[in-house]
């Protein structure tokens, strides 16, 4: 008996048990259906691909499905033929069905003849769309990218190859720097995903799309031979998770595929792979979702370069930079001059921009991709430097300026840079510092304090007389400023305001009289009438230069270069000032006997003390 036992035994555990074997069909109808016969277990799993909104008889269970609405059931091994036949009969339309468990075909006669009852159902025709090139930015707690290619759709022979696809593509890309994971999405309309988390997802994006080439380079020896092991561990699923592989089955029936890579790995030829893998990644840009966390804008980082133009460098959240660049210290009608220039040869290569003008200073601000701006820049650096502009004025005019430290040219101290480019472009900034650095350096001219009254410089041709007021260089004083401009010019006055440090200038001018003191009476007349307005007018002003200031990102940007010679532009509470504060610069308006006035012309017989000759 010992014997006959232990032949018994020795006979189970050496025989070999029989291994996954599928029988396909299809009805009379022409319904698709397999039995897939595994070694072991004591139950038959039926999966059902069902066609949308048929309802689920009882007993079964509707699961996920990348392919649509499948349902399963799990039967006893020993009732499986004789109830199955009469439950597959309950369903009136199906894609196709699966039995999956350890009854062979041949004992399952009963089921197939339920199934001539059942009408065949297409799978789904689906229209998978993928918008190439395509950039989301969302925000999210981490930084990265998802970046996605559509892959063969599951009806395609191809198809077959995807898993080994996205294992070659992953290695491939961590190797290069990125983070992974590479997986694969999206059921009926697959797309490869490759994720990167970490900083600069911008920059990182743009250097992963540069890589394409290298990510479908062709495949070497050994490169695949981890994956065929996982393969290989895979296809025990059967003998854990019948269920699954049942849901599986039922998708690929639905799809014309075959069943055999549910067992049996799919060992690709590299050449194979390779084909696909260029048909995927090198015709197409692909989707992209950047993610980024949320910030604040930080100031812009100051530098004032050997040359004296003033650099001011800041990072911006997008693929696009702005490059703004103020004229200051030269008379406004020579600064509007040049900006309209360097917006022109901006627009001749196609870039957008806008000019703005304050305070006598004006300002250029142009839109591109890093590398188009350092091209700007080099046509503004020829702009600026490469042809020498005098600024012609009268004789009184030129004496003020020059009184007030204005340039009679543009130099190098005389620009405002601001640059705002991408995060991570420092290397842009630096060659921007180099540029600018070759522009010539004007001479450093003592400026001295100005003398009130009269002083005037006989002459035979045209009166003129130019007078200076000085303000705070603060936000009232510029609202303070643009009524008095405004008023002064009603009257028949010539205007220019120049910005200076610490103080604001506002300059004005007429001509015409007989002699120097008839036109300083006149003009003393016209500024007594300007400085007598409300607060009302400076309301308006204020909104005027909150228009020329505010809005786009441009604007802003101009904003801030022209803060490099205007500080109070700078700050970033822009609210209208205070009553108080308008109040108090204009009770610190002076009368007109003691503003500091050059003039030019014939001389009368002033009145006592109210002015001297050059």
């Amino acid at each position: 008996m010992a014997k006959v036992l232990s032949f018994l035994l020795l006979w189970l555990f050496t025989a070999p048990g029989f291994s996954q074997a599928v029988t396909q069909g299809r009805t009379s109808g022409g319904l698709p259906w397999a039995v897939v016969e595994l070694p072991g277990g004591d139950g038959e799993w039926v999966a059902v691909w069902l066609p949308p909104d048929l309802p689920v008889p009882a007993g079964w269970d509707e699961g996920g499905s990348a392919g649509g609405r499948v349902v399963t059931a799990w039967f006893s091994a020993l009732s499986a033929p004789s109830v199955l036949g009469s439950a597959l009969a309950a369903f009136p339309n199906a894609v196709a069905v699966t039995l999956v468990g350890p009854v062979p075909a041949r004992e399952l006669a009963a089921v197939f003849a339920g199934l001539e009852g059942v009408v065949p159902t297409a799978a789904p025709q689906v229209f998978c769309s993928f918008a190439d090139g395509l950039v989301s930015v969302v925000r999210k707690s981490s930084e990265g990218f998802r970046w996605s290619f559509p892959l063969p759709p599951p009806w395609d022979p191809r198809s077959e190859l995807a898993r080994a696809l996205a294992f070659l593509v992953e290695k491939r890309f961590q190797r290069l720097g990125f983070s992974g994971p590479v997986r694969i999405e999206g059921g009926v309309c697959p797309v490869l995903v490759l994720e990167h988390t970490g900083p600069h997802p911008r920059r990182m994006l743009a250097k992963a799309r540069e890589s394409r080439r290298r990510l479908a380079a062709a495949v070497e020896d050994g490169e695949l031979t981890a994956f065929a092991a996982i393969q290989r561990r895979e296809a025990a699923l059967w003998a854990v998770d019948p269920k699954r592989v049942a849901v599986a089955a039922v998708e690929r029936l639905g799809w014309g595929q075959a069943l055999g890579p549910l067992f049996f790995p799919v060992e690709p030829a590299p050449a194979a792979l390779e084909a696909v893998l260029q048909e995927v990644l090198l015709p197409k840009a692909g989707q992209a979702e950047v993610w980024e966390r949320e910030r604040r804008a930080l100031p812009p980082e100051v530098r004032t370069l050997s040359s004296g133009v003033v650099l001011a460098y800041s990072e911006m959240a997008s693929d696009v930079g702005i490059l703004a660049v103020a004229f200051f210290g030269v008379d406004a009608a020579l600064a509007q001059a040049l900006a309209q220039e360097a917006a022109l040869l901006a627009a001749k290569r196609g870039l957008p921009s806008q000019v703005t003008s304050a305070l006598g200073m004006a300002a250029a601000s142009l839109a591109g991709s890093p590398e188009e701006l350092m091209e700007a820049l080099e046509d503004l650096v020829v702009l600026v430097g490469g042809s020498p502009r005098e600024s012609p004025s009268p004789p009184a005019l030129a004496e003020a300026r020059s009184a007030l430290g204005l340039a009679p040219r543009v130099f190098a101290e005389n620009l405002g840079v601001v640059l705002a480019l991408p995060e991570g472009r420092d290397d842009l900034a630096e060659a921007a510092e180099k540029f600018l650095s070759a522009l010539p350096a004007g001479k450093v001219r003592r400026v001295p304090q100005l003398a009130p009254g009269l002083a005037w410089t006989d002459g035979e041709g045209p009166v003129q007389v130019v007078a200076v007021v000085e303000l705070p260089a603060n936000l009232a004083g510029a609202v303070v400023t643009e009524v008095l401009a405004q008023r002064l010019r009603a009257q028949g006055a010539d205007v220019e305001i120049q910005p200076s440090p610490g103080k604001l200038a506002l300059l004005f001018w007429g001509g015409g009289k007989a002699t120097v003191q008839e036109q300083d009476e006149a003009l003393g007349a016209v500024w007594e009438t300007a400085r007598l307005f409300s607060l009302k007018d400076t309301t308006k002003a204020w909104e005027s230069l909150s228009r020329r200031l505010q809005g786009s990102a441009a604007q802003k940007t101009a904003r801030q270069a022209l803060s490099l010679f205007f500080p109070a532009f700078a700050t970033s509470l822009w609210v209208q000032p205070e009553d108080t504060e308008v109040r108090e610069v204009l009770g610190a308006l002076p009368s007109y006997k003691i503003l500091p006035r050059f003039g030019v012309g014939p001389g009368g017989v002033p009145a006592r003390g109210e002015g001297k000759r050059r």
